[in-house]
């Protein structure tokens, strides 16, 4: 299926430097497939609408990944809505490996946190998405900390 409306990020935040160029996972090591990127946003767009509010950092964050997925504007409002209506869509999320889970549940934290805190709804919903991708709960803890100082670190950065 085409997607002829491509999507055109209008980012208030660094979203290559919090995703990583194309190809290529916030690790800047791990390189995920198109397959993966897609999962990827489907799990970014379940975090940033689970507390049923998308912030203008979140939007500009899950709209760099749907344009490094490839996913044009018709298809990523669909996604939006469904998450907004509580579809699960970040159930079961595929990952081929376990540094690029790692690497995927990282950017989700920092994802979540970029606004500057981090939700009860949104932590519910990551530690679905850290299960669904067998991370262990001191992997989370340890992948979650390292989001929460990215994410201070990319909002830190922009205030200078």
């Amino acid at each position: 299926m085409a997607f002829p409306t491509p999507l055109v990020a209008k980012s208030p935040l660094p979203v290559l430097t919090l995703c990583g160029t194309s190809g290529q996972s916030i690790a800047g090591d791990t390189i995920m497939s198109t397959t993966e990127d897609l999962e990827l946003l489907k799990a970014a767009i379940a975090v940033a609408m689970a507390d049923g509010e998308l912030r203008r950092s979140e939007k500009g964050v899950i709209e760099g990944l749907a344009l490094r997925a490839g996913v044009g504007r018709t298809s990523f409002e669909a996604m939006v809505e469904a998450a907004a209506r509580g579809d699960s869509i970040a159930d079961n999320i595929l990952i081929s490996s376990k540094d690029r889970a790692h690497s995927a549940l990282e950017l989700l934290v920092a994802q979540a946190r970029i606004d500057g805190q981090i939700s009860s709804k949104e932590r519910e919903v990551l530690v679905r998405i850290a299960t669904s991708l067998k991370i262990t709960g001191d992997e989370f803890q340890q992948l979650y900390e390292a989001g929460i100082r990215r994410a201070d670190r990319l909002r830190r950065d922009r205030k200078t």
